[in-house]
């Protein structure tokens, strides 16, 4: 083991306080039933020896076979007893470690910020839990404990050798370093293979999918025949690295069997060589029992090669699942203190994406009860006001309040409690209508529900649906629309009910009924609230108590649209530019 897999193990004790004690036990007791395992052959080979050499030489330990027999018996139940705990140990161990090690990683999940969450795809969270939870159980719980059963006994078996002829026994330990360097060799060798076959296939997999979607363009400007050179190229790059990875695949495992068996071959040449000839009817008893010894204690080592391609895939997925692990998460209060105001206010907040500065040192004032739009161009951090506001994202610098009182303090279940959030990508779970909406409050009726879609504008098109509001929607049943899925959206938000609620273009890319579906909804749900609305569409927010313009980060103008447009400044462009596209 190197110093990367000790690492490894002691990250993953390091989150868990269960089961160590356990794992430990199930390791010594498995290591000294490997070591029991020796014990029969060699007092069955001593027993054999004392009696049939001569009595003046020989040393009798017992006086009859039956205390052998006695012995022999203790031995296999020992082993046996011993054999039995350390399993038993081992997997209870193993469960309860992997139990504890995926509860860390869900409650880390579940403490990081809703923005980084959303931004990772849904498959990449349950790989993380699933598989990769897995593979370390594999490897770091199970195939560690095998390594060090085996090697152990291995150990005491080497020494046990050593008593009997130290010069065989030198020779055994260089056929197993000649083992375990060839297998080390070939494992080196094939993980460089592997990086260049990756980045291989990463390569034509970039050079396919631009050669299908540019297919058309350049079928029509004959220039086809370029690009499928360039595609088969890459082809053919892969197919050497392919073939590589082939021929490599297999070679640690076969490298180190080779090695084992050369250790044999070693040793008989070496008593071929060192031994004096004898009759025919002489039994060298010292080779023998060298040899026989021999073969038991290499007989185990042989399903090492596995256990290690088991420990290698553990490790890269342990070091996954620590990166998640060090993944900053939102600070809690230990009590939160909710505000009895509804206003927000942003002090000098700078934020980054780890790309772009998004935001940097914004200020301003949201009264309660008011109507506050954010415009700006696309990817000028608009969308990252919302995400800081609904504390989806921590900012790096500065505070935001709501009622006077910071995020920090008001903790996120209280955030979430005051913000209702409205966005582009509605998520739908795959439920009937009712419970999609139901998810905003848990506890309310069908009829609260159905009120709740009564002022989105939802119930026209629930009426359409094959089974009404009890029809399952979402990304495996029935699909709805764009602005069908934002009127879900907005139900959820009346149902809700909360204080403050956040728009993120809120009627983007609709047809001109739906739009207008769409903001008579949100009209509705935006009276007796403080209303935050990130928009491109100038002339819905005309009317907006207060409209902040945001360019490159940065907070350039504030006022009312006539204000602005009095002013002549940015604003005063993007509107001209609005009305060109209009």
């Amino acid at each position: 083991m190197d110093r990367q897999t000790i690492t490894s193990i002691f990250r993953v004790l390091k989150h868990v306080e269960a089961g160590k004690k356990r794992l430990v036990n199930g390791i010594l007791f498995r290591s000294v039933a490997g070591c029991l395992s020796i014990c029969p052959l060699a007092l069955c080979f001593y027993w054999l020896y004392s009696e049939l050499r001569t009595t003046s030489d020989k040393i009798v330990l017992l006086q009859s076979p039956s205390g052998y027999l006695i012995i022999l018996v203790g031995v296999f139940f020992a082993q046996l007893v011993c054999a039995y705990l350390g399993y038993s140990q081992s997997f209870i161990a193993s469960s309860q470690i992997i139990h504890a090690y995926r509860k860390k990683l869900i409650n880390h999940i579940k403490m990081l910020p809703l923005g980084q969450i959303n931004q990772t795809p849904n498959t990449e969270f349950a790989k993380q839990l699933n598989q990769d939870i897995k593979a370390v159980e594999q490897g770091l719980i199970h195939a560690i404990p095998s390594l060090i059963a085996v090697l152990i006994p291995t150990i005491v078996g080497v020494a046990i050798l050593a008593l009997i002829s130290p010069l065989y026994t030198l020779g055994v330990c260089l056929g197993l370093m000649s083992a375990f360097y060839m297998m080390l060799f070939a494992k080196n060798k094939l993980e460089q293979i592997a990086k260049e076959k990756a980045l291989s296939d990463h390569q034509i997999s970039r050079t396919v999918k631009d050669y299908i979607e540019a297919l058309r363009v350049v079928k029509l400007f004959n220039q086809s025949c370029h690009w499928l050179a360039r595609v088969e190229k890459q082809l053919r790059i892969n197919k050497h690295h392919s073939l590589q990875v082939g021929i490599w695949q297999g070679s640690p495992v076969l490298a180190y069997r080779i090695a084992l068996n050369m250790t044999v071959v070693l040793i008989v040449a070496m008593l071929a060589v060192t031994r004096p000839e004898q009759g025919v009817l002489t039994i060298d008893f010292e080779a023998i029992i060298f040899t026989l010894l021999l073969m038991q204690i290499l007989f185990p080592l042989y399903g090492i090669d596995k256990q290690l391609s088991v420990l290698r895939i553990a490790i890269q997925s342990e070091q996954k699942l620590d990166a998640l692990l060090g993944e900053s998460i939102l600070t809690e209060p230990a009590e939160a203190h909710i505000p009895k105001r509804n206003s927000i206010k942003f002090e000098r907040v700078s934020y980054s994406n780890g790309i772009v500065q998004a935001i940097e040192h914004v200020s301003f004032y949201v009264p309660e009860n008011s109507v506050t739009a954010v415009v700006g161009e696309a990817s000028g951090g608009t969308s990252a006001l919302l995400k800081l506001c609904s504390r989806f994202v921590e900012p790096d610098s500065g505070h935001i309040k709501i009622g006077g009182i910071d995020l920090k303090d008001i903790g996120s279940q209280g955030v979430f409690s005051m913000v209702s959030v409205v966005c582009q990508n509605v998520q739908l779970i795959d439920a009937n209508v009712l419970d999609n909406i139901r998810i905003a409050k848990p506890g309310a009726s069908n009829e609260e529900v159905l009120q709740a879609c009564e002022q989105a504008n939802c119930l026209e098109f629930i009426d359409q649906l094959p089974n009404g509001a009890m029809t399952q929607i979402g990304d495996k049943d029935i699909k709805l629309s764009a602005h069908q899925r934002h009127r879900i959206a907005i139900a959820r938000a009346w149902l809700k009910d909360a204080p403050i609620v956040l728009f993120d273009e809120a009627t983007a890319f609709f047809d001109p009924i739906a739009h207008n579906d769409v903001a008579c909804a949100t009209a509705r749900l935006m009276k007796n609230r403080t209303v935050i609305i990130v928009t491109h569409h100038l002339s819905n927010i005309m009317h907006a108590d207060n409209i902040l313009v945001i360019n490159e980060g940065k907070l350039v103008e504030s006022g009312t649209h006539r204000c602005l447009l009095s002013i002549g400044g940015y604003y005063t462009r993007l509107w001209q530019a609005h009305i060109r596209a209009a």
